[in-house]
């Protein structure tokens, strides 16, 4: 029988196997004898010459034909068989006891064990036996002399016996015994009782068999196992001979120790326990090979998936149908005594497959190849897909960056300054992830502009944008809007509808001025954000849609959470990656950006020209309104051919300059007029530049240090 698992497991089983007095022969339904392992030195035959041969050839006519019987049985009913029988090997009769065990269809495992110094014992004692029935016989006209004479026979006897009397008091003990139980004879003759010493679960079946063969000596066995408990409390396990003595009641009884042979069967079950349990569960495929590339064993699920039972088999031809050995072979390496795991493709099936192969050495020292073989194509597929995915990332990333850092824009949104390439990485972050998103900003900065980019640069883009003003739905229809309602579900509902969630599945849900929704709704909205979903109103169906949330306001949510006005859990929840978009008077040198983007919307033919003025009066105003209120003063300078920043009358017309490019008046300070004419000169280049200091340093002719230490000195803003 070969061990087939894990190493930990063949390690197991070997060690299982060498300790064992067993021989254990694996014998095919045909008969013929497959492998020998363990105590194999009992083989009367070398190896060699009983591999391959039928039990007919390697035992004599009466052995073979009640070998084959027992074979026969077990194969067709699968419980165990047990048969005795012996060989003539030289001068001496050796005797055998074998037990059959079923294992499949074409194969049972037969565990032999030399008995023959059992059998020598047992008729020592049964010698032993009739030389104290001799002695009895001889003197039962003087017990005191019979007494001393089993004395003598006891003290010599090389099996633990003792006489037992009616009352089951021990009158006798021998030394074997005495030994055997660890009590000194002075402690138990005419004092202990048999049953003492038997383990209290068969004291009622000893008993039973004292009593019964005293009535009469047919009504019970003369042989019988049973167990004792010695003066350790070890628990031994014996097979007991008992015979009756020619004094009325008393009988002589002797004993075989079996406890190894208990032990040995016990493991031996476990193990095939074991051994079954850990073939029939996993899931992949096993087989052995020997140095040969034969096939000594695989497991079920091999044999199911070739349709046929390889056993015997070449290795390659029965699993690869190959005419020759496998170029990813180890088995060489492994009958080197090396282990060997690797990942292969089968060119049979084309699908992949983790391989481990471990030696394991046999009792005559041969060595098999174990092959353990896991099916991982769908791992190696998911990690190919992950490779490829995560190749296109960082490409997509790269080139996010690259448009980022060169073109002055992430998706629709404009911007160079450094305020803008940092909301850009976190925009970059928020796309390449899932998570939700909680976009911070004045309003007119441009947060449904964000979320729109964000939401079409994520893997959600084939899916729906839903947007949502949380501030300008009533309370009383939040959840009506949010969740849908049925036909019916209220007075009004003619017909079904759809709910903004389920409008977003699979998509983005922009929830505008979130800081607008009251606790209240903030619970169920919750809920279904973490994936307990929702059921509309007048339905009891409950919709589990996938969206994501971007959220947007211009409120500080810190705040709102500590005065109660939004719940904690809510704010957590939504507040995974937050993005603060700064607004525009912190990034003045965006606004020659914005202002060609806004004005390339019209017609060269009607859109007026940019003075360096125009541009000074658009950097040096502070826009409370943001990127949103410059597009609508650069819709007004285009209609009204004016620059009007608030709406009320017209701030610069086109082509004049701004209060600052005034020159000094006539008789200043020659200092002063120098000062303002150098201050009109820089601002007129960062304009003309779009604020980019180091441009406009180069334009100007001199070092970007003292550029910077000029626009300081005259407050240039």
């Amino acid at each position: 029988m070969k061990p087939v698992s894990t190493e930990p497991d063949s390690t197991s089983y070997q060690t299982i196997v060498n300790a064992i007095p067993d021989m254990i022969i694996r014998i095919g339904k045909d008969r013929v004898l497959r492998s020998f392992e363990g105590n194999i030195k009992d083989l009367h035959l070398p190896i060699d010459t009983c591999l391959g041969k039928t039990v007919e050839e390697m035992l004599p006519g009466a052995a073979a034909e009640s070998f084959t019987d027992a074979l026969e049985k077990a194969f067709a009913t699968g419980q165990v068989q047990r048969l005795e029988y012996s060989l003539t090997l030289g001068n001496r009769i050796q005797y055998y006891e074998s037990r059959m065990v079923k294992y499949n269809d074409q194969e049972l495992i037969a565990v032999v064990r030399n008995v023959t110094r059992q059998k020598e014992t047992e008729q020592e004692l049964r010698r032993c036996q009739s030389r104290l029935e001799y002695q009895m016989e001889m003197h039962s006209e003087d017990l005191s002399v019979a007494e001393s004479k089993y004395k003598d026979i006891f003290n010599h006897s090389g099996a633990p016996s003792i006489i037992v009397d009616q009352d089951l008091t021990m009158s006798m003990a021998n030394e074997k015994f005495e030994e055997f139980i660890g009590y000194p004879r002075d402690r138990i003759e005419g004092r202990m009782k048999w049953t003492d010493l038997v383990h209290p679960m068969d004291r009622d079946m000893v008993r039973s068999y004292h009593y019964a063969r005293r009535s009469k000596e047919s009504y019970a066995p003369n042989e019988y196992e049973c167990r004792v408990v010695d003066r350790k409390n070890a628990v031994k396990s014996i097979i007991i001979k008992v015979g009756l003595l020619s004094d009325p009641g008393r009988a002589v009884a002797s004993m075989l120790d079996i406890t190894s042979l208990k032990q040995t069967e016990k493991e031996l079950r476990d193990r095939e326990s074991l051994y079954s349990a850990v073939l029939e569960g996993y899931e992949g495929f096993i087989y052995f090979i020997d140095d040969n590339y034969t096939i000594r064993f695989l497991n079920e699920n091999l044999t199911q998936s070739l349709d046929e039972d390889a056993s015997g088999k070449i290795c390659y031809e029965a699993l690869h149908h190959r005419t020759s050995k496998c170029h990813w072979c180890v088995a060489q390496q492994v009958f080197a005594g090396g282990s060997i795991r690797f990942e292969m493709k089968n060119p049979r099936d084309k699908k992949w497959y983790y391989s481990v192969n471990v030696p394991v050495k046999l009792s005559d020292n041969q060595i098999y190849c174990q092959c353990m073989i896991t099916d991982i194509d769908e791992f190696k597929r998911m990690e190919e897909t992950l490779r490829s995915s995560e190749a296109h990332l960082l490409e997509e990333n790269s080139r996010l960056r690259s448009s980022v850092e060169e073109r002055h824009r992430f998706g629709d949104i404009i911007g160079q300054s450094a305020q803008m390439q940092e909301a850009y990485e976190m925009l970059l972050l928020a796309a390449s992830s899932d998570n939700n998103v909680i976009i911070y900003g004045e309003s007119g900065t441009g947060k449904e502009l964000a979320a729109k980019t964000i939401h079409n640069m994520s893997a959600r883009s084939k899916a729906g944008f839903v947007p949502i003003n949380c501030g300008a739905i009533p309370e009383n229809l939040l959840e009506s809007e949010f969740f849908g309602y049925q036909k019916g579900a209220f007075t009004g509902a003619n017909t079904d509808k759809r709910g903004l969630l389920d409008a977003a599945d699979k998509g983005s849900l922009f929830l505008d001025e979130i800081g607008e929704i009251k606790p209240g709704f903030q619970v169920k909205l919750l809920r279904a954000i973490e994936g307990g979903g929702y059921t509309p109103i007048g339905s009891s169906e409950i919709h589990r849609p996938d969206f994501r949330i971007i959220a947007a306001t211009n409120r500080n949510l810190f705040e709102k959470v500590k005065g109660g006005q939004m719940r904690s859990d809510f704010f957590y929840r939504i507040h995974v990656i937050p993005i603060h978009l700064p607004p525009l008077r912190e990034r003045k040198e965006d606004i020659p950006l914005l202002a060609e983007h806004f004005l390339k919307a019209y017609d060269r033919k009607i859109r007026p020209r940019i003075t360096s003025g125009v541009m000074d009066t658009l950097v040096n105003y502070t826009w409370p309104g943001n990127v949103r209120e410059l597009q609508n003063v650069l819709y007004r300078f285009v209609t009204l051919k004016r620059l009007d920043l608030t709406g009320q009358g017209p701030s610069l017309a086109p082509g004049t300059e701004t209060a600052e490019t005034v020159m000094a008046p006539p008789g200043a300070p020659l200092a002063e007029a120098v000062a303002g004419f150098e201050k009109q000169q820089i601002i007129a280049a960062l304009a003309e530049c779009r604020w980019n200091r180091t441009r406009t340093a180069k334009k100007l002719g001199v070092g970007l240090r003292t550029l910077q230490r000029k626009i300081k000195q005259y407050a240039i803003q």
